[in-house]
């Protein structure tokens, strides 16, 4: 039992601990020297989801306010103008007094006073849950950009590595290629040399492409070029 014990009150800060989800994604206002970041606040900013869970934060918001102030629709106030509440001066019987400028009235259902805080605590576990959205959404993004430009590095360095590749094999090809035609190699080494080149050659554009759509994807994510990020 002890030991039980011993290991709630050790979980307990745990569990309690809270995320700064401002460091999850930094703000706008802060301008950071590491471009993964910079990518993370692009994404953010300039993915379209991301403007669809704002406005939901801010929808959330205003439903909040809205059920607070619900009460005073039960509130009703009424005018009486007439030639006698408004000018007095041609009423000199005082029948003003059965017709009185102003009326106010007020009703009252007994519903109110359960549904009103149940609709205030509706609202605002809704306004939580759309806060949540957005945190969870800074964490999949962060996740997201980063993942995808940890996939274009490597696919840029393959693809420089395979140009090198393609490179080196193509000068060795072409001195196959002379000394098959001074029969100082046989044809089926000749083949074996052509063979080899267009393999590095294959390869090499699949690793051109596979950079330009690792380029692709990043790009979609940040809304703008790689290229033109500052």
């Amino acid at each position: 039992m002890k030991i039980v014990i011993l290991l709630l009150v050790i979980s307990a800060p745990l569990f309690g601990q809270n995320v700064d989800y401002n460091k999850i994604i930094l703000p706008e206002s802060s301008q950071s020297s590491d471009f993964e970041e910079r990518l993370v606040q692009l994404a953010w900013r300039n993915y379209p989801g991301n403007e669809a869970l704002r406005r939901e934060v801010n929808i959330a918001a205003y439903e909040v306010k809205e059920s607070t102030a619900s009460w005073l629709e039960n509130i009703r106030i009424t005018g009486n103008l007439n030639e006698f509440t408004i000018n007095k001066a041609n009423d000199p019987l005082g029948r003003a007094a059965f017709f009185p400028k102003y009326n106010i009235s007020a009703s009252v259902s007994l519903g109110t006073f359960l549904n009103t805080p149940y609709a205030i605590k509706k609202s605002r576990e809704a306004l939580v849950i759309t806060q949540a959205n957005i945190n969870t959404q800074k964490l999949a993004i962060r996740n997201t950009v980063l993942k995808l430009y940890n996939e274009y590095l490597m696919r840029e360095r393959v693809y420089k590595l395979q140009a090198q590749a393609l490179l080196d094999t193509e000068t060795s090809h072409k001195l196959a290629e002379q000394r098959f035609r001074r029969g100082e190699i046989s044809f089926e080494t000749y083949s074996i040399s052509l063979a080899t080149y267009n393999e590095i050659m294959i390869a090499q554009l699949e690793s051109e492409r596979d950079y330009k759509n690792a380029k692709l994807d990043l790009e979609q994510w940040i809304g703008m070029r790689l290229e033109d990020v500052r």
